[in-house]
């Protein structure tokens, strides 16, 4: 998976809807202190493993899935959408160029990774058109490199895509044959928030949340829980034919209780589908409950941290039982 998205640029969350919310200050994940090159690091490390985890969930769960996609499972940057303080240090690690659309992250399962791409590829072109390299600007604005990617995606859903990309002073012809994926984009943000969220098309994280996750486990069930509400159709998003995505309509599933509790028995199994080690998700709410008041005690829409961690040590029996006895993990 990744679906292609605008890794790194801020966007205000609603603490409300979140899975997790804390006083703004309350955790710096990273702590590169003001040296924009650090801190530039720091950021590309966790997007690199956010993209990782989420691009494993989308691939083996797309037959769940409301609405899929065929994705190459990169993460793609711009030089455009940087604040002016990191944008020389982007273009000088990454090659990047105005609002064309650099490789961040191509996981090792991806259909990116299979063609070839890695961090530091630089795409000027689909087919034979050419990208559009944008104009200079003042600010930071990703509407250009939002142009570039939906180009990307239109050409992917119609199957294996011919990119030429620089790498380098190389220019190369790369094909990718994407694959079947979810259709949800996952955008990383930065923000000292322990916040995850999903609006129907998106999945959210913020850096203080991905940092806190101590392994890919971890994450997995933090992304797990917020791609669940996607595909319990908690979260509805009426444009589904955007970026290339096409409704599922055999995906089906339903549970009983609150969305919440629907959503981390659900997430579990999700990270069970794509390999990771769920056994962990019960001490990961408690090691979250000691950091973290507000997610201790019982919340509006939210039980305690102890509670959900007790409901998820029997998700875990029922996930073992289906394993011992040959049966699909099916929620």
């Amino acid at each position: 998976m990744l679906p292609p998205r605008l890794a790194l640029f801020a966007v205000a969350l609603a603490a409300a809807s979140a899975l997790f919310a804390c006083s703004p200050a309350a955790v710096r994940p990273m702590s590169a202190g003001d040296d924009p090159s650090l801190r530039l690091t720091a950021l590309t490390a966790l997007d690199q493993r956010v993209a990782r985890v989420a691009q494993r969930l989308s691939e083996d769960n797309a037959d769940l899935c409301p609405a899929v996609r065929l994705s190459a499972g990169w993460t793609l940057h711009s030089a455009s959408q940087y604040s002016r303080e990191l944008q020389p240090h982007a273009r000088s690690r990454f090659g990047l160029e105005g609002d064309l659309p650099g490789v961040l992250a191509a996981p090792p399962t991806s259909a990116a990774a299979a063609a070839g791409l890695r961090e530091g590829d630089l795409i000027v072109s689909v087919g034979d058109v050419a990208l559009d390299r944008g104009s200079a600007r003042a600010a930071p604005a990703f509407e250009g490199l939002a142009a570039n990617i939906a180009a990307l995606d239109r050409a992917l859903a119609d199957g294996t895509t011919r990119l030429g990309v620089r790498r380098g002073e190389e220019l190369l012809s790369v094909s990718v044959q994407p694959q079947r994926s979810c259709g949800y984009e996952v955008q990383l943000n930065p923000s000292d928030e322990l916040n995850a969220r999903a609006d129907g098309r998106r999945l959210f994280i913020s850096t203080a949340l991905a940092g806190f996750a101590e392994s890919d486990d971890e994450l997995a069930v933090i992304l797990g829980h917020e791609l669940a509400h996607h595909v319990l159709r908690h979260r509805t998003w009426s444009d589904i034919g955007g970026a290339g995505r096409v409704a599922n309509e055999s995906a089906a599933v339903s549970g009983a209780g609150s969305q919440e509790q629907q959503a981390d028995r659900v997430g579990l199994f999700l990270a069970a589908r794509a390999g990771y080690d769920t056994r962990i998700a019960a001490a990961f709410w408690r090691r979250f409950g000691a950091a973290n008041w507000r997610v201790r005690y019982p919340q509006l829409r939210h039980a305690s941290a102890e509670s959900r961690a007790r409901a998820l040590e029997a998700v875990q029996v029922e996930i073992d039982a289906r394993r011992a006895r040959g049966e699909p993990l099916l929620p």
